[in-house]
């Protein structure tokens, strides 16, 4: 998963990339697919600030998080309907449908893969993090305990 102002650039690039091809009348596909992935990330994004992780709430990032997400979507709006417009006078109506039926196709194979492996990631983090603060704390717990014992000769 690509952070909120990466996905921005991507997206500002990408829309003005259609923009030109269009424009000359080539296919812009791809730079519309560049679009759609970045599109889908500040959506995920957005959704993932709404339940911050617990180190995110320690840290203290997540409102700061939450703001760029916001700006990012506000911006990624503004170029959404600019590339819409743009598809509707160059494709009609039958093309704008087809473009978003393509942004739901993306968001949805992004949501099985991308998402899912970043989401598995993180687990896999938070946990093995945890596992080590829990077995440090037992073990220094068990320090402590052996030298209160022995000082105390039951050991």
């Amino acid at each position: 998963m690509i952070d909120p102002i990466t996905a921005l650039s991507v997206a500002a690039s990408a829309v003005s990339n259609a923009k030109q091809l269009m424009a000359a009348g080539r296919d812009a596909t791809s730079a519309l697919s560049k679009f759609a992935g970045a599109v889908s990330d500040v959506n995920y994004a957005a959704e993932k600030a709404k339940n911050p992780s617990i180190w995110k709430s320690m840290t203290g990032s997540a409102e700061a998080e939450a703001i760029e997400i916001f700006a990012a979507q506000k911006k990624m709006q503004a170029m959404k309907k600019d590339i819409e417009t743009l598809i509707g006078y160059t494709y009609g109506q039958k093309g704008l449908d087809e473009y978003k039926d393509t942004l739901r196709k993306v968001r949805a194979q992004r949501k099985k893969t991308a998402y899912r492996q970043a989401e598995i990631k993180e687990a896999i983090i938070v946990w093995t993090v945890g596992i080590l603060i829990t077995g440090s704390a037992l073990a220094l717990m068990g320090f402590v305990f052996y030298f209160i014992g022995k000082q105390q000769g039951k050991w």
